[in-house]
């Protein structure tokens, strides 16, 4: 399968399965949505790791009208994130390796919770990627354009500002669409 055809697939598979779910699921975390993009349709799976605990994966997708995409997943484990540098290391390559992609740039993010910036490219499409540990789960912020004038674009930029992790897992936030 050509490059394109395996993230177009992946996008296909993430936004149907997230289509089918509610959108009104509680979000651990607040953003502001660029203008023009739908709300956030919402999916939970729970899994098993090799030793047997549960892995519970909530993915949260927001499509616009270019075609562009939001996706926000967040992994909670069933005990703290001891290594936080490691946890992102290995998602971000797994990320990667799963679009075929390449890597443009990268760095470091200071903050509350440990994070990463993750800029990649796989065919025609340009990535952005925002991964961050706080406790026990890792959220990864997901920005899918066509260019790489889209993916520089200030309001991507503003959304990954906007972007913030709860302080406490009951919290619930809404995304809002800038005006």
């Amino acid at each position: 399968m050509k490059k394109t055809g395996a993230l177009a697939a992946m996008l296909l598979v993430t936004a149907s399965l997230a289509q089918i779910a509610n959108a009104a699921e509680a979000q651990p975390f607040q953003i502001t949505l660029p203008t023009g993009f739908s709300a956030f349709a919402a999916q939970t799976q729970t899994a098993k790791s090799p030793s047997g605990k549960n892995i519970q994966v909530t993915t949260w997708v927001s499509k616009s009208p270019t075609t562009e995409a939001v996706v926000v997943s967040v992994t909670k484990l069933w005990a703290r994130i001891e290594n936080p540098d490691q946890q992102m290391a290995n998602s971000r390559d797994s990320l990667v390796k799963s679009v075929n992609g390449t890597i443009d740039s990268q760095q470091k993010i200071d903050g509350s919770a440990p994070g990463m910036r993750v800029d990649f490219h796989s065919g025609n499409a340009f990535l952005r990627a925002r991964l961050s540990v706080k406790g026990d789960s890792l959220y990864q912020l997901l920005y899918v354009g066509r260019s790489a004038e889209q993916r520089s674009n200030p309001s991507v930029d503003g959304l990954f500002q906007s972007f913030a992790i709860s302080d406490t897992p009951a919290q619930t936030a809404a995304a809002t669409a800038a005006h």
